[in-house]
């Protein structure tokens, strides 16, 4: 029994360690809803990261989907599309 408990055990940790490592790929939409309270902020690097940590994201990745838009015409098409059905 002692072994069976044991086993649990680990095996709970081992998911927990490994769902805890994972981070989350930025969508379109959560990179809009980021940037809009960014750009109304006072934009400073502290301002990007408590909005980004409230979506669950780091700043990090933030600037890094930012720079992918600024390179992918496609994803930035998209993300004109998305802003003009929210506008609406």
């Amino acid at each position: 029994m002692k072994k069976i408990s044991a086993f649990l055990v680990m095996l709970a940790l081992a998911v927990s360690f490994t769902a805890c490592g994972k981070k989350k790929t930025m969508t379109p939409e959560d990179f809009i809803k980021i940037q809009t309270e960014f750009l109304s902020s006072d934009l400073t690097e502290e301002s990007k990261s408590t909005i980004a940590k409230k979506f669950g994201y780091t700043a990090d990745q933030y600037t890094a989907y930012d720079e992918k838009v600024e390179s992918d015409p496609q994803l930035k098409q998209k993300l004109g599309e998305l802003l003009q059905k929210n506008q609406k």
